[in-house]
């Protein structure tokens, strides 16, 4: 009966995984359903971002023994249940204050769905699969991926047709994920004498090791969230300077489509990655990273009108790319370090220092932007993801010191 359950679970996960990872199809018209129906202006936009990422580092504490008391499988429940509560109030609120709070439950879901590794790592000790993390991970990556292209084929018409069209869609899969979360069961706990507690000792080269870990996954994914979430921003605002709202809304669903597609061949090459380059995929990811960036500004610059377009989405593009295999490698790593008990704590320490950064990043953006070009925001992006191609260097060598 075990042995099916868990069976069960390894073709469910991926799917759950997949589907629950962002609010979909409101990630592809959130910058214009935000402005456009909204009316909120792009640094009220950032500062949603801003502010609800506050509340989540000042609740981090609390959530962390809500947690520890109510176990691994009911977060995960209560996570797809806080993004479905996200997706109802971000479609039907009519004021600023009610924007905020939909974006708090989503930051906060994410910090319950954080779990979803654990349990995941705990069903595969059981089965002596352990290797295998990074497989399922990938799997969950690649729908979640598809997904999103498709979607990115549909949703800008569905907005051009009725505005709210994609968010009822939104709604729909989030309650999707909500069913799909009572089959996401650690079974770990009816199996305990199955599973070895692995003894790390704390010392002080492996502290440093988790510690190197928790900062580079912390900077890099605040780099990439709003990299991403600036650079889309910032081809719209070329798009609507040059065309009416419904061909740059469009243009920017081409961009984003083609964007989601090339996210779909990073997870399906990444395996391939992995084995190449082991623990230089860090470095790897971060120069891709770095480049990104370079090509937005490269583009921006650029007079001749399509050219710039192209160059700036090719930057928009390696975005998506570096985006989910950094993720999976980062918890793959950060789990291989730490033992059992301790794993629940380290991986809402990864999240809250990615909150941490991401909040004091985008709290820097949401003043510069309010005197200022948003091309100084990918400016200081290029910088930050210098400093986090640094770190990575930095923590390969300290991996191979302790190996």
């Amino acid at each position: 009966m075990a042995e099916q359950k868990l069976k069960r679970f390894n073709k469910i996960y991926p799917i759950y995984d997949g589907l629950s990872a962002d609010l979909l199809f409101y990630f592809a018209i959130d910058s214009l359903f935000l402005q456009l129906v909204k009316n909120l202006s792009i640094a009220q936009i950032t500062s949603l971002t801003s502010f609800s990422l506050i509340a989540c580092i000042l609740l981090q504490i609390p959530l962390l023994k809500i947690i520890k008391k109510i176990g691994n499988t009911n977060s995960v429940r209560f996570s797809s249940f806080l993004l479905l509560i996200s997706s109802i109030l971000l479609t039907f609120s009519k004021s600023y204050s009610l924007l905020i709070l939909a974006q708090i439950f989503y930051e906060i879901s994410f910090v319950f769905h954080t779990m979803s590794n654990v349990i995941l790592k705990n069903n595969l000790e059981m089965q002596n699969k352990n290797d295998e993390f990074i497989v399922i991970k990938t799997k969950g990556s690649s729908i979640y991926a598809i997904a999103t292209f498709l979607i990115s084929l549909i949703a800008s018409l569905m907005f051009n047709i009725n505005n709210y069209l994609p968010m009822y869609a939104c709604m729909l899969v989030c309650l999707i994920c909500f069913i799909l979360s009572f089959f996401i069961i650690d079974y770990s706990k009816e199996n305990k004498n199955k599973i070895e507690n692995k003894n790390i000792s704390i010392k002080t080269s492996i502290f440093q090791i988790i510690g190197l870990i928790v900062v580079c996954y912390g900077l890099y994914m605040a780099i990439v969230t709003l990299g991403q979430k600036e650079g889309k921003l910032f081809i719209q605002e070329q798009l609507l300077n040059n065309y009416n709202v419904d061909k740059a809304a469009l243009i920017l669903g081409i961009i984003l489509c083609l964007s989601r597609a090339v996210r779909v061949v990073a997870n399906l090459v990444f395996e391939k990655i992995y084995v190449k380059l082991e623990n230089k995929v860090s470095i790897f990811l971060a120069k891709l990273l770095c480049l990104s960036f370079i090509f937005m500004i490269l583009g921006f610059l650029i007079k001749n009108l399509i050219l710039k377009i192209i160059i700036m989405s090719m930057g928009y593009f390696l975005i998506l790319f570096v985006r989910d295999p950094f993720k999976n490698y980062i918890h793959n790593l950060l789990l291989n370090w730490t033992n059992k008990n301790s794993q629940p704590f380290y991986l809402s320490v990864l999240e809250l220092t990615s909150k941490i950064f991401k909040a004091i990043i985008s709290l820097l953006f949401t003043a510069i932007l309010i005197n200022n070009n948003i091309s100084n925001v990918i400016i200081i992006l290029i910088i930050l993801s210098i400093l986090e191609l640094s770190i990575c260097y930095y923590m390969n060598n300290k991996e191979l010191e302790n190996s």
